[in-house]
């Protein structure tokens, strides 16, 4: 996992521009609401951990923000706003790769995050991708079992495993 030390005004002012010169573009009555804000950052970092190109992760950015834009109820139902945004961020972010490098989306979901340094390499990408979640990003077990569709035991049992590999690495 990559902490990124991103100029967080930069990030912000592309994809906020990036919004509104595509949502003019489209006619659409687009409102950048708090949620934006609140998680602009946060899916730019996931996006980059996951991928690291700055262009398609700032393009998944906006096609969420464009598709949520006008239909706000979207990110209504039974889990929380937060964990809905990133939930549609994951699934953008999957297709787009899939289609990008010409693999399948189960592919891409399976791999989604790669090992970067020797004690991180023992780790699969679902592991990578729960312990950045639950550690970085400090979601809840139910947020990230969600996120990641899978169930709260699986999940339990990534990250144990995960937890249990890097223990050993020392």
């Amino acid at each position: 996992m990559v902490a990124l030390n991103i100029q967080s005004r930069s990030v912000t002012t592309e994809v906020l521009d990036a919004l509104t010169r595509a949502s003019k573009n489209r006619g659409a009555d687009l409102v950048v609401s708090q949620v934006y804000a609140e998680q602009v950052h946060d899916l730019f970092n996931y996006g980059m951990n996951a991928c690291n190109d700055q262009a398609l992760v700032k393009n998944c950015i906006v096609e969420l923000f464009l598709l949520v834009g006008p239909r706000p109820e979207r990110l209504q139902d039974s889990e929380s706003v937060d964990t809905n945004v990133f939930k549609m961020f994951r699934r953008l972010l999957i297709q787009h790769i899939a289609s990008r490098e010409q693999r399948s989306i189960s592919d891409v979901h399976r791999n989604l995050f790669s090992a970067d340094t020797q004690m991180t390499q023992a780790l699969t990408s679902f592991q990578l991708e729960a312990l950045f979640l639950k550690f970085q990003r400090k979601l809840t077990y139910r947020e990230v079992a969600s996120i990641m569709d899978l169930t709260i035991e699986q999940l339990h049992g990534q990250i144990s495993k995960a937890v249990d590999i890097l223990l050993h690495k020392k």
